[in-house]
């Protein structure tokens, strides 16, 4: 019985010590994203105004985590009228005779602040999924101003490092 037991004990050890010893993946310091979904449905506002509300959700790897912003961090490069005020940015490409054209100015370029996730702990690898809502009111007065689009994203952590691009799919109605 003693050897089963001297046995088992061991055997319970290599698996902590390989449960403990499992290699920390390390992530580059610049964010990646990866689209995951586009997601359009019919709604209203708080007025009961019809809307059309787009829900973007992508996948953020960041090897430190340095990402979103306090709501303190108005001051130098997050001042209101830097472009770091934004983290996040979302540019509309409509569909127009099977060729995608930008949208310009101000309308085209989405401009979003990402709340601070940076992980606690010592490990700051930050492994996240984020969505972001945008609403497009229409009326018969005044519809919608594309049938189909798609957007071009991109964010920038807070030691200014950009992530990739990424292309979501297309959205039509």
């Amino acid at each position: 019985m003693k050897p089963v037991t001297t046995l088992l004990i061991t055997l319970i050890l290599l698996h902590l010590v390989s449960v403990g010893c499992r290699r920390i993946v390390e992530y580059p310091d610049e964010p990646s994203i990866t689209f995951t979904s586009l997601i359009s449905v019919d709604s209203t506002d708080v007025l009961d105004n019809p809307v059309k509300r787009v829900t973007l959700t992508f996948h953020i790897i960041d090897g430190n985590g340095d990402i979103g912003l306090t709501e303190k961090d108005t001051s130098g490069p997050f001042h209101q009228d830097s472009l770091y005020h934004y983290n996040l940015f979302i540019r509309e490409f409509k569909l127009e005779e099977d060729v995608f054209t930008e949208v310009p100015d101000p309308d085209g370029l989405k401009k979003f602040r990402i709340p601070d996730i940076t992980p606690a702990g010592q490990n700051k690898t930050l492994l996240a999924d984020l969505s972001v809502t945008i609403e497009y009111p229409y009326s018969d007065q005044s519809p919608l101003p594309f049938n189909a689009f798609r957007y071009v994203y991109y964010i920038v952590d807070r030691e200014f490092n950009y992530s990739n691009q990424d292309t979501t799919s297309v959205i039509t109605w």
